[in-house]
């Protein structure tokens, strides 16, 4: 977490307390997917609403990547929202 590159990335879909993911790196397009479960008791991640997401990457692995842990999320809500 406290190193890496950060990019946008595509919601997927949602399956139980698993997120599928997609963005790119230097033309090479990515899918990864992020187990939530360890942060349903501390901080449930609500997903309604969500239109964009931040990805934090490893530059030297960019398969390695997460969108959410105990000190960064990249899950962000519509500005629109209130």
């Amino acid at each position: 977490v406290a190193t890496g590159k950060i990019s946008d990335a595509a919601l997927v879909e949602i399956q139980e307390n698993l997120v599928f993911y997609s963005y790119a790196v230097r033309g090479v397009e990515y899918t990864a997917s992020q187990d939530f479960s360890r942060f349903a008791d501390t901080a449930p991640v609500d997903f309604n609403n969500v239109v964009t997401m931040s990805v934090k990457f490893d530059p030297r692995n960019p398969a390695n990547s997460i969108v959410l842990s105990e000190e960064w999320s990249g899950v962000r809500k519509n500005a629109f929202e209130r």
